[in-house]
């Protein structure tokens, strides 16, 4: 069961919505039917461990796609 992201054609609102099946999609704020899916982003798994506050963040040692900066994965 999917969410998309949409955008009302009529009141322009935008709103996520767990779709089940071919369920028929309306704005909650205006019920319009006319809806724009829009591009989301995907959710990454996280991996590793959690570490606590009171150590600063880990840092890769260079190279890949941050240059090893982000502190976000490692290399």
């Amino acid at each position: 069961m999917p969410i998309y992201d949409y955008r009302c054609g009529k009141c322009r609102h935008e709103f996520e919505q767990l779709v089940r099946g071919e369920e028929k999609v309306v704005c909650p704020k205006c019920q319009g039917a006319a809806l724009e899916r829009l591009m989301s982003l995907t959710a990454r798994p996280i991996t590793g461990t959690m570490q606590s506050n009171s150590s600063p963040p880990l840092r890769g040692s260079g190279g890949g796609c941050c240059g090893g900066s982000c502190g976000s994965h490692s290399h």
